[in-house]
C-alpha cells in the first residue's frame, strides 16, 4: 500500500560537473556545453508532469548532481519558478540544493537565497588537503571554509556538511580533526559516510586503493568514535550516517527513508509514486532530445506489490534511528510486525544488535554497522 501522505517531495537532478571525483559512482557529466539546453528540457518535462501534483502539496525539493552549483543562477531560478508555477509548493518547504567549495560566490549565494533555498548540503569530505587531492575533489580546505562563511553571511541558517570515512591510508587521528574542524564551523546537519568502493570508477579500477583502505576493525572504530563525538556536540543522530541539530534533519530525504512519495526529474533521478518506481536513463544528450518521449527516456519501471513495499518499508525504516513503529506497520500494511519478523528479531536481540523500544523496533549503533547483514537474514526479497 502506497503511503497516504498527501504531501509530495521532488527531486531535481544537476549532472554537471567540473571534474569527476576517483570515488563517485552518481551521474554526471563534465562537459557543461548544455546547460541552457537541459534547462529548456528539464523545465518542459516538469510543465508535463502537472498532473502527479493534483490535489498534492509539495513540501520538500532537493536539487541534487553533479554540481547544482555550477549551473548559472538564472538558470537554476527558470527550474524552481517552474516548479513553483507547476506544483503546489507549500510556504514552509524546505528547499535543499547540493554545493561544492570552490564553485560559490557571493552573488549566486544571494540569488539563492532570494529564489527560495533554504537548506545548502556543501561537500567538504575531508579537512586534510592531500586527501582531498587523492579524492580528486576540485578544493581545498579554505575554499571550503571560505564558501561556508560566505553562506552564513548570505542568511543561510540551515547548512549540511558531507564527510567521508575510511578514506584510502586515513588514520582515526586524521579523521578525528576533519570532524573537530567541522563541528567548530557549526553546521546544523553533518552526513557521514562510510567510504564505498564502487566497481566502474577509478578508485575500483585501482587495486592499491583497495589494499589502503582501513581494515574492518579501524572502521568500526572511526564510525563509533565519530558518533560519540557527535553526541557530545548536541548532533542527533536520526539516520545511520546522518546527524543533525534539535529540528534540523533532512525532510527530503526522511521521504526516502519512510517510503512517502516523490518524483524526479533529470537522468538518473528516481522516483516512487502510487505504488510505483522508476527513474530515467543515464544519458543527459538522449534525456535533452527525447524530453517529451516519456518511453524514450525511461531506464526502468516497476509497480510494486503490496509485500514488496512493505519490505522496502522494513529495510529503509530500520536506517533511521527511530526504526520501526509496529502499531505504524499495521496501520500501514494490514499485517502484524511482530508475528511475520519477531522469530528472525530474536538472536539480533540477544546480541543487542537490534533493541526493542517501547513503540517496537530499533537498530543499536552496533547493528547499524552491519546493517546489510541484519536486513538480508531478516527480510524476504522477492
Amino acid at each position: 500500500m502506497a503511503s497516504q501522505n498527501k504531501n509530495l517531495g521532488i527531486y531535481i537532478h544537476i549532472p554537471f560537473c567540473a571534474q569527476k571525483c576517483a570515488y563517485c559512482d552518481f551521474y554526471s557529466v563534465t562537459d557543461t556545453q548544455a546547460m541552457r539546453e537541459y534547462t529548456l528540457a528539464l523545465t518542459s518535462h516538469i510543465r508535463a508532469k502537472k498532473a502527479l501534483g493534483k490535489n498534492r502539496t509539495v513540501d520538500s525539493i532537493y536539487i541534487g548532481g553533479g554540481t547544482p552549483s555550477l549551473l548559472p543562477a538564472a538558470y537554476m531560478e527558470k527550474i524552481l519558478e517552474t516548479v513553483y508555477d507547476v506544483f503546489n509548493v507549500s510556504d514552509k518547504a524546505e528547499i535543499s540544493m547540493e554545493a561544492n567549495p570552490g564553485t560559490l560566490d557571493s552573488g549566486k549565494l544571494a540569488a539563492y537565497r532570494a529564489m527560495g533555498i533554504n537548506r545548502l548540503s556543501i561537500g567538504l569530505q575531508s579537512a586534510h588537503n592531500d586527501e582531498l587531492s587523492m579524492l580528486s575533489r576540485i578544493h581545498t580546505i579554505e575554499e571550503f571554509e571560505n564558501s561556508f562563511m560566505l553562506a552564513r553571511m548570505e542568511g543561510f541558517d540551515n547548512i549540511n556538511v558531507d564527510i567521508i570515512y575510511a578514506l584510502p591510508n586515513q588514520t582515526k587521528a586524521s579523521l578525528a580533526s576533519t570532524l573537530d574542524f567541522v563541528i567548530s564551523m557549526a553546521p546544523e546537519h553533518i552526513s557521514f559516510y562510510g567510504l564505498k568502493i564502487e566497481e566502474n570508477t577509478p578508485f575500483g579500477k585501482n587495486p592499491e586503493i583497495q589494499k589502503a583502505l582501513p581494515d574492518e576493525d579501524a572502521q568500526y572504530e572511526m564510525y563509533m568514535d565519530s558518533c560519540k563525538a557527535l553526541d557530545e556536540h548536541g548532533y542527533i543522530q536520526y539516520e545511520i550516517s546522518n546527524f543533525s541539530k534539535k529540528d534540523c534533519a533532512c525532510r527530503h530525504n526522511i521521504k526516502y527513508w519512510t517510503c512517502d512519495d516523490y518524483i524526479g526529474f533529470g537522468p538518473a533521478a528516481y522516483s516512487f509514486y502510487g505504488n510505483s518506481i522508476y527513474s530515467y536513463v543515464k544519458d543527459v544528450e538522449r534525456y535533452i532530445s527525447c524530453f517529451d518521449d516519456e518511453q524514450a527516456i525511461l531506464d526502468s519501471e516497476e509497480k510494486l506489490t503490496a509485500q514488496q513495499i512493505a519490505t522496502q518499508y522494513v529495510m529503509l525504516r530500520f536506517r533511521l534511528r527511530a526504526g520501526i513503529n509496529t502499531a505504524e506497520y499495521a496501520r500501514r500494511f494490514g499485517e502484524d510486525f511482530e508475528e511475520k519478523y519477531g522469530t528472525k528479531l530474536e538472536r539480533f536481540l540477544k546480541e543487542k544488535y537490534i533493541i526493542r523500544t517501547t513503540g517496537g523496533y530499533r537498530l543499536s549503533r552496533r547493528g547499524m554497522m552491519i546493517s546489510n547483514y541484519i536486513l538480508s537474514e531478516i527480510l524476504d526479497f522477492e
